[in-house]
Order: C-alpha cells, then structure tokens, then sequence
C-alpha cells in the first residue's frame, strides 16, 4: 500500500473535447502515484465523456457527470466539497503538468506547515508565450493581504496544491455578478488569511492560452463592463482583507491598499477601460455606493469612522490635480511590508 499523503486531483470541465485527452494523460503520467482524479462535466457533454472514457480504466480516475450546468465557480465548489485527502489542487482542463509537478509541490508542502498553498512558476504556451511568476505570500496575515492587494493579479496560487484545512476554513469561490471576473484571485486572498502562499521556484504548470479562455474576452469588455467587474473585484479582495485579526490602524492600512488597487494603473484590465485622472475620481465614487449597497462587511465600524469621514480623507488623499504618483508610493510602501516580514 502507498504511504505518501493521496492528493485529489480536481478536473472541471466544460466543453473540453479539444484537449482534455492530453490534460489528463499529463496527471496520470505523475511520478507521485497515490491520487485520486475527479473529473467533473458540467452538463451532459458526449464528446467529453467519450474522451474520458480511457482514463477510468485507471481505478484512481473517476468521471462525474453534472445533470445541469453549473458554471465553472459552482463546478469547482462541487468538486472541493468532495475532497477527503489531506490535499487538492484544481487542474484547469487545457493545461499541463510536468511529470514530478505534484511530487515537487508536495514535499515542500510537507516541509511547511504553514503553508495554505504550495505553487510553482507558470509557463505560459499557445497564443501567449511568457514565464508567469508570482512570489511567496509570508509573514503575518495583514502583511499578506498588503502584499496581495499592492503586488498581485494573477491567480497562480489557485493552481497550486492546497492543504484542506485551509480549504475548509476559507470555504467556496465567491462567484460576482459580473461573470465572476477575477474570484479566484479573491480565493488566494482568502487562503492567505488562513496560512502562507508559498512559491517553489520551478516551472512545472504549463497554462495553454486559447481564443476560448474565460479571461481573454476580458480584454473584449466594454469600458462600463470592465469597471464594474473592477469595482466588484476589489471589494470583494477588500473584504478577505477586513476578515484578518487586527488592529484598527492596520485595517487602515488595508483599505488603503484596496483604494490604491482600484486606481491603480499597474492592473492592465482597469487601463484597458480608458480611465484617465478625472475619472479616477467617479471610480472611487461607484466603489464607495458598491460598498455601502452590498454591505459585505461593516467598513465604518471596523474603520472606526462613518461613511462621510472616511470618504472625505480617502479622497483627499488619492485625488490630486496631478496624477497620483503611484509608482513611488507603491515602492515605499512595499519597502515597508518588506521590513513587516
């Protein structure tokens, strides 16, 4: 029998025929044996089936069927409540993995235990060719979640192997409104709160990039769209952020750092909608009305100030009549997070 920790595999799928033979030759070729994949097909897809079919040859492969679509956030929330194993990580339905992906991630996992997520570097193929890295998230959890909102978009970390106790504690992708833009950047901020997202300098994930990805039609929103989701993308990471433990003055800090990342222009999606200085200003506008609409977490009681008060110095602290020098204020602070861990 295997001693190694089992590791489930989770597999959504959707309209995946074109290359889901390929993706799932990649995780049965793992030099780590002791998984278990579970492929999940949102909605009757014959094809797809069909292509599966092989694999379950393989008793660790399992093919579950979704009567009804349920989206690719509910899909993968499907298959994370199913986990059982001390880890999981989700394997996108186009990508690849090398063959000692998971046996890497896991000893390092098993040499921290701090860690919620164990990640390598992406490699990125097909219409984009480019090394994706993003760092480690250590230190306390209110320096984690300054480095995720100043520094991070991408969501490698969601590609990672993850514990389960910081599965549980975090709980579901949160799906939004606007075609669930960016949630599972949200979800790093969650698992952030409950340990370290810890990068292990290898390029072992390979990402294929496609005309049908979800996030290249990103690029394809109108302005109105893209800032909505924009909007609803930063609340939502504000609110991970307001859920740490901490003092007041720290929760300061970290309104600040969402603030700074709705304006910010190092965020290619916000800059592909066109927003020049003045209209920074009406973003922060429709962000304060978003928040105090959805009510996801009490900002003025957490904040200790009101609604008036702290739009007051908010904006006077980021509207300028010349553009905000965002450049060297995120290399002070960051030089400031750096001396925090």
């Amino acid at each position: 029998m295997l001693s190694a920790p089992f590791i489930t595999v989770g597999v959504p799928v959707y309209q995946g025929e074109l290359y889901i033979e390929e993706t799932l030759q990649s995780i049965q070729d793992q030099t780590h044996k002791n998984i278990e994949v579970m492929i999940s097909v949102d909605g009757v897809q014959s094809e797809v089936e069909e292509k599966c079919q092989s694999f379950l040859k393989d008793s660790r492969f399992r093919l579950f069927v979704q009567p009804e679509r349920l989206g690719w956030v509910d899909n993968i929330n499907w298959l994370m409540r199913q986990v059982e194993t001390p880890y999981w990580y989700c394997h996108a339905q186009d990508d690849l993995i090398d063959q000692r992906y998971i046996e890497v991630l896991l000893a390092h996992a098993q040499q921290a235990p701090e860690a919620a997520v164990v990640y390598c570097d992406i490699v990125a193929f097909g219409l984009q060719n480019q090394n994706i890295v993003q760092k480690s998230l250590a230190g306390d959890p209110t320096s984690r979640q300054l480095k995720l909102l100043y520094e991070h978009f991408n969501a490698v970390a969601f590609r990672g192997l993850t514990r389960v106790e910081a599965l549980h504690h975090s709980g579901n992708i949160r799906a939004n409104n606007v075609n669930s833009f960016a949630t599972d950047t949200v979800w790093m901020a969650a698992m952030a709160r409950w340990g370290q997202l810890l990068r292990v300098p290898y390029k072992m994930y390979h990402k294929r990039y496609h005309a049908t990805n979800e996030h290249a039609k990103w690029a394809t929103w109108p302005a109105e769209k893209i800032t909505k989701a924009w909007i609803t993308h930063c609340a939502g990471m504000l609110e991970q952020a307001m859920r740490v433990e901490t003092t007041t003055q720290e929760r300061r800090l970290l309104w600040q750092a969402a603030v700074t990342r709705l304006n910010s222009p190092r965020f290619n999606y916000i800059s592909n909608a066109g927003l020049d200085t003045k209209k920074h200003g009406i973003l922060l506008d429709e962000f304060f009305k978003h928040l105090q609409t959805t009510r996801q977490v009490d900002i003025p009681t957490l904040l200790e100030g009101n609604w008036q008060n702290i739009y007051k110095w908010t904006k006077g602290f980021f509207m300028h009549k010349k553009p905000f020098p965002y450049k060297h204020y995120l290399s002070s602070v960051l030089r400031k997070i750096k001396k925090m861990t």
